[in-house]
């Protein structure tokens, strides 16, 4: 069965697009999943610098207990000298996020600032600290 020019145009006149409403509606559920989705990006992204900042502190801390093995002090450590002697990979340029201070013979203090994190630790055997705000 074949429809005339007429019985088309008499079709099309008759079937309406979308209501406002509708469109609202898909409005809205699009707000609300692109809502979802930013707030569980931003976690990932807080969680992933808190990580960081763990594991580059983590990561410095063999070349200062192989500086304190060979020198039986932390007195004199630097992230120059860590990386010169000890691990190519430690950052000592301007630019580093890397703090090494309050060193005595028996303690140091090595910090990393990641995003809005800060990880640190305060000697041998100290747990690896995270917050908001630096310490060292």
């Amino acid at each position: 069965m074949r429809l005339s020019a007429a019985d088309l145009r008499l079709r099309a006149g008759k079937e309406a697009g979308f209501t406002l409403i509708e469109i609202m509606v898909v409005i809205v559920i699009l707000g609300v999943l692109g809502t979802i989705a930013s707030v569980t990006y931003l976690g990932f992204r807080d969680h992933a610098s808190r990580t960081t900042a763990q594991a580059n502190v983590r990561s410095i801390v063999p070349a200062i207990e192989a500086f304190r093995a060979d020198r039986n002090t932390y007195i004199g450590a630097s992230l120059t000298i860590l990386r010169d002697e000890y691990d190519l990979g430690i950052d000592d340029s301007a630019a580093s996020h890397y703090v090494l201070s309050a060193e005595t013979a028996t303690s140091y203090c090595i910090q990393n600032h990641t995003g809005d994190w800060y990880a640190w630790t305060t000697g041998p055997s100290q747990p690896i600290d995270v917050d908001a705000v630096g310490h060292c």
